[in-house]
């Protein structure tokens, strides 16, 4: 497989009223044609800031933006924003966002929401858009009839499904997926994680699924990043990360999550993220972790363990 995506030394950091905010800072990322990467970590880490900076929807208080992201070869930090617009987002880079009703119009009915990108990008007729929704309609396990619905008239799931019909409607290569079960019961995530699955299989979408919820990644995923504090701090295959964690919090992370086969309690990560603000220097993880040595005032470069696996800790120099 082919090099889809290739993430350096990225940088997104924010303005605000009590300080500058350090989101993503010297972010690597890799992901290839056909695969899924699980970007997991905790809440405020900055991974949703990188799925921004990948897209290039950068607010207004945006105070540096900087690095390379690489697609098929284009660095696309520095095309040209309108260049952007017109030839990549939505139409080679899709994103579906966190909270899916907060994604959709209540006023206009869902089919016409997902055929606007056809009519306006595309020059379809409406006839030839509606077409095309009810097709994306029946592989995402939705009534054709929806089309006509409101947004007010479906459940969570259903509500899911269309935002992730938009995003595909103009057949990304790269669809981004930011938390796309978090609002959504039990038996309904799964749904979404077994469509997910099958689009995976049938289309070979390359896909970045953003998550808190490490055993939510490994189902889909077959690389897992694992992020701290504005960093990714290892990469590696799923089977790499989950069978033999390197970095202490990696070991944490999944430590913290109960496993059913086994008759082991899950172990509290102790301690709270620093604040990206004002972080410490050297390793942001140090203050929390059990390993802790006088080098870790010092930033940890990325240790290469394999071809397809790296990690940033001072116990592997």
């Amino acid at each position: 497989m082919g090099l889809l995506l290739e993430v350096r030394d990225l940088h997104l950091y924010y303005r605000t009223i009590k300080g500058v905010v350090q989101a993503v800072d010297g972010v690597d990322l890799r992901l290839e044609e056909g695969k899924v990467v699980g970007l997991v970590g905790e809440s405020g880490c900055g991974k949703s800031s990188t799925a921004n900076a990948i897209m290039k929807l950068l607010p207004k208080n945006t105070a540096r933006y900087d690095g390379e992201i690489l697609f098929d070869g284009v660095n696309i930090i520095d095309l040209d924003d309108e260049i952007f617009r017109r030839e990549y987002r939505w139409k080679r880079i899709a994103m579906v966002f966190q909270g899916a009703m907060n994604s959709l119009n209540p006023v206009i009915k869902v089919g016409d929401q997902v055929a606007e990108p056809l009519i306006l990008k595309e020059g379809y007729t409406r006839a030839e858009a509606e077409a095309r929704v009810k097709e994306l309609f029946r592989m995402l396990n939705l009534p054709e009839s929806f089309v006509n619905r409101y947004p007010h008239e479906l459940s969570g799931g259903m509500k899911q499904r269309v935002v992730i019909a938009m995003a595909m409607v103009l057949e990304p290569q790269l669809l981004i997926l930011d938390e796309p079960t978090s609002a959504l019961d039990v038996s309904v995530q799964a749904q979404i994680m077994n469509l997910l699955k099958k689009l995976k299989e049938l289309k070979r979408m390359s896909m970045i699924f953003i998550t808190h919820d490490i055993a939510l990644a490994s189902d889909l995923s077959d690389y897992m990043a694992i992020m701290y504090a504005g960093k990714i701090v290892e990469f590696g295959t799923i089977e790499e990360v989950l069978l033999d964690p390197k970095h202490p919090y990696s070991q944490g992370l999944i430590a913290a999550t109960p496993v059913l086969s086994r008759d082991v309690p899950p172990k509290f990560l102790p301690g709270n993220p620093p604040s990206l603000i004002n972080p410490p220097k050297g390793c942001r993880f140090k203050d929390r972790c059990k390993y802790r040595m006088d080098v870790c005032d010092n930033e940890p470069n990325s240790i290469k363990l394999s071809d397809s696996r790296y990690v940033k800790c001072f116990l592997y120099h």
